[in-house]
């Protein structure tokens, strides 16, 4: 695995001639010191730069596997364990290069570059990176609940306006119905009064009680039909409709 541009270390190359840096010997029990090592052959086309650069990133992804392998086991005496991709995350944040080594040597006719990252581990960085993880979950945890209860209420809303919608819905479709009923008791009611003028009282009454069948708040059919059993006459359901349309 390369390191991205903004490496916690990002030395100036050093010359071609071999650099051999003195490193302090007296570290923290709690740091660890890892190399990389990684060759790389130099042909017609390159310059050494380049070989260096190439040689440098194979050696550090060298390291980087190595340090996966101790994070992993740093997390597993502990009882812990987390997926490669975290553990390699864990190990390219907390190590720290003190030095990159060069050497070169002649194989098979070929200049070869030979390339040693050394770098730092302290534990006390990867219990900061656990901290900082599971703290982390938690904070997620709570957002996924907070999340999960504005579904639940969004969720609800929603359902809270289908029922509105329906019921809508049906208002507008009974509206419709009470329309259509309404024209037919109209029409019921029209005819009825043509036999009602004529005299065909009883001819009548079968028309109004059609149409209050189909319209029981017609007020107007009440009216008809009690004049029309007054005719008759049949004064106690007269009195009936009429006191039905003074109800109405």
């Amino acid at each position: 695995m390369n390191r991205p541009a903004s490496s916690k270390f990002v030395p100036g190359l050093p010359a071609d001639d071999d650099i051999d840096t003195q490193t302090n010997s007296s570290t923290p029990n709690s740091v660890k010191i890892y190399d990389g090592v990684a060759d790389c052959a130099m042909n017609d086309a390159d310059t050494i730069k380049n070989v260096k650069i190439r040689a440098k990133d194979l050696a550090q992804e060298k390291l980087l596997n190595k340090l996966a392998d101790y994070v992993d086991g740093f997390l597993r005496d502990r009882l812990l364990t987390f997926p490669d991709d975290e553990i390699f995350s864990i190990a390219n944040e907390i190590y720290h290069i003190t030095d990159v080594k060069y050497n070169t040597f002649d194989s098979d006719d070929n200049l070869m570059i030979r390339a040693t990252v050394l770098a730092q581990v302290d534990d006390n960085d990867i219990m900061n990176c656990l901290v900082r993880f599971f703290k982390e979950r938690t904070d997620l945890k709570s957002q996924n609940e907070a999340l999960r209860k504005e579904n639940e209420t969004l969720h609800a809303e929603i359902d809270d306006l289908k029922c509105q919608i329906e019921v809508l819905s049906n208002l507008a479709k009974n509206k419709r119905q009470i329309e259509v009923l309404s024209n037919l008791a109209k029409i019921k009611l029209d005819e009825g009064y043509r036999f009602f003028d004529k005299g065909n009282n009883t001819a009548a009454i079968k028309l109004y009680d059609e149409a209050i069948e189909l319209n029981p708040n017609d007020v107007e059919a009440y009216i008809k039909r009690g004049d029309a059993y007054t005719n008759l006459p049949d004064s106690e359901k007269a009195i009936q409709d009429y006191d039905k349309a003074i109800e109405l």
